[in-house]
């Protein structure tokens, strides 16, 4: 995913600056025609200027908030970097631990009972647990004649 474009916000931020201007203007000069009093030069000198203000501050404001966005954007894209690091580490790590487990033989065969039997519970057949369990099918048998 990129970083957030700059050039929707920009148009956004034009025509909002754009449509205060011309409210201000409009009214100004709508207000002007009903009093038929003239144009203050001075005051509509100042209007400019507070204007042009609020359109410097309003870009400044936007500018800020879409440097904050990229920011976020970039340390998201990061820690999902860093996420698939570790599951990819930690997907090693257990296989790793499996093989050597099973290569070893030492492993806890009391779980591997308990499953046998739970297995057998559900109604699967000697063959379906042996598959699924990795013990021999005579095994699986011992282990569900004692449990009877």
């Amino acid at each position: 995913m990129e970083g957030i474009t700059e050039n929707p916000l920009i148009i956004i931020l034009i025509v909002a600056d754009l449509a205060v201007c011309a409210v201000v203007l409009l009214y100004f000069f709508w207000g002007r025609r009903q009093d038929e009093r003239p144009v203050d030069m001075a005051r509509l000198g100042k209007l400019v200027d507070s204007l042009g203000a609020l359109i410097k501050e309003s870009d400044r404001a936007s500018r800020n908030l879409l440097d904050a966005l990229n920011e976020r954007h970039r340390r998201t894209e990061e820690l999902f970097r860093q996420m698939d690091t570790g599951e990819e580490r930690m997907s090693e790590a257990i296989r790793e631990a499996e093989r050597i487990t099973l290569k070893s033989g030492d492993f806890d065969r009391t779980g591997t009972y308990s499953e046998v039997s739970r297995l057998a519970d559900l109604g699967l057949d000697v063959d379906e647990i042996a598959g699924r369990v990795k013990l021999p099918k005579g095994e699986i048998e011992l282990i569900l004649g004692l449990k009877r």
